[in-house]
């Protein structure tokens, strides 16, 4: 199969690698369909881009690579919507926003992650209200160095195209 995208230009994918979310996400209940690929070699951030509106795609983490700490309950009615009976057969993802020109404050949706039954392919957008839905991904301590690191990065960027003419 083919998907003509606006961000990553044509994809070529097998129907077995769409994942399946009858019920949308938030504020996109007409994609149902998604694909998952990694955002780059060797990074913990990935695309989840709609099928079904090509223009649609969210960068998501599984947050247990950033919150060692974290336990989510799934509940009975979440599992049996998308015919989890196996823990072992779940991912989990959550949305990242990043703040334009403050990648520093990226952030990730615990409040509402993304359940994924890997056998079937059938997922889910479930509820946690005991978590935040803006969850700061770099920890306050960080975010001024990380914050110098990328505005030094802009200032070397616009030195080279100052003398490129550009």
């Amino acid at each position: 199969m083919e998907l003509q995208g606006t961000r990553f230009g044509t994809l070529e994918f097998n129907e077995s690698e769409i994942i399946w979310l009858n019920e949308g996400l938030l504020g996109f209940p007409l994609s149902k369909r998604f694909l998952l690929f990694p955002y780059g070699e060797d990074s913990s951030f990935f695309w989840l881009q709609s099928v079904d509106e090509p223009e649609i795609a969210f960068i998501v983490i599984n947050p247990f690579d950033f919150f060692s700490d974290l336990e989510f309950a799934i509940q009975d009615a979440d599992s049996e919507s998308i015919g989890l009976t196996r823990g072992e057969d779940v991912e989990i993802f959550s949305l990242v926003t990043i703040p334009e020109g403050r990648p520093e404050e990226m952030r990730t949706n615990l409040a509402g992650p993304v359940v994924v039954n890997v056998i079937n392919r059938q997922g889910r957008q479930i509820l946690l209200k005991e978590y935040s839905p803006r969850q700061p991904l770099i920890p306050e301590s960080l975010r001024q160095s990380f914050r110098e690191e990328n505005e030094k990065a802009i200032r070397s960027r616009n030195q080279m195209r100052a003398a490129a003419g550009v």
